[in-house]
């Protein structure tokens, strides 16, 4: 190998994005009285890993996130082991702990077992809706529509998963939307990866339509494929991507 090849980055290499929230500015945790400092360090640090404004592969401080959420460094402490049990973060022995990194092996269990559970719901959903659920799906996905002109894929993605909720909720199976719910919450590091190239949110949209149409006509085989063809567009879509990232983590280790 040339002496002129870059160098490997090293552990506790910061993704920029991320980097400047730890070092700059504070968080001020919600006031939930019924929950301890450790619990609400959780759930903010779990909420910011989900929604990637702390990347994969970060690197995470304790006196860091002491300074950024205003507390001592027993609850950063303890909320870390907590995400560590559901392999949000992971402590690398004489390192220290960062989120966990996207791997191709998760992707592809989460999304194996979106399709099964997303699929079921979609199928009992178009055999349950009533007139009034199907009225309320309607304006519903007129929302989602309008969005997907104006851009902005934040908004349009906590948006059309609204409206998948609204579709699942059809069944009043409060389990089974609790599993659909974890399983989503997951999935929220990698979905956005599929949406890289213009033209996709159109095409997500498009899924949604024929969802809808599905349930308005209590097909519920039609609606049980789409569903699952749509869930499959985003592990194609995506997968290039979360393999590449995955090669240039482990190159960087």
């Amino acid at each position: 190998m040339s002496n002129s090849a870059a160098p490997k980055a090293r552990p506790g290499r910061r993704w920029p994005s991320s980097a400047k929230l730890l070092t700059n500015g504070k968080i001020k945790l919600r006031n939930e009285s019924t929950q301890t400092p450790e619990q609400r360090v959780y759930s903010q640090l779990r909420e910011m890993i989900l929604n990637s404004k702390l990347e994969p592969g970060e690197w995470l401080r304790q006196e860091q996130l002491a300074a950024l959420f205003g507390v001592s460094r027993t609850p950063v402490r303890e909320a870390l082991r907590m995400l560590a049990q559901e392999q949000l973060v992971e402590f690398v022995k004489n390192h220290g702990v960062r989120v966990v990194p996207l791997s191709w092996e998760e992707f592809e269990e989460l999304y194996a077992l979106r399709i099964g559970l997303e699929g079921l719901a979609a199928r009992l959903a178009a055999e349950q809706a009533t007139d009034e659920d199907i009225a309320s799906l309607r304006e519903a996905f007129a929302h989602i529509e309008q969005l997907a002109q104006r851009g902005g894929l934040r908004e349009y993605l906590r948006e059309e998963w609204k409206f998948r909720l609204k579709c699942y909720a059809v069944l009043k199976r409060p389990r089974l939307l609790q599993k659909i719910k974890n399983l989503r919450e997951h999935a929220e590091r990698y979905l956005r990866l599929a949406y890289t190239v213009e033209g996709k949110v159109q095409e997500s949209l498009d899924f949604h339509r024929r969802l809808l149409e599905a349930i308005a006509n209590h097909n519920g085989a039609a609606a049980e494929q789409i569903n699952q063809d749509a869930l499959r567009w985003t592990l194609r879509n995506a997968g290039p991507i979360v393999r590449k990232l995955e090669e240039s983590t482990t190159i960087s280790r």
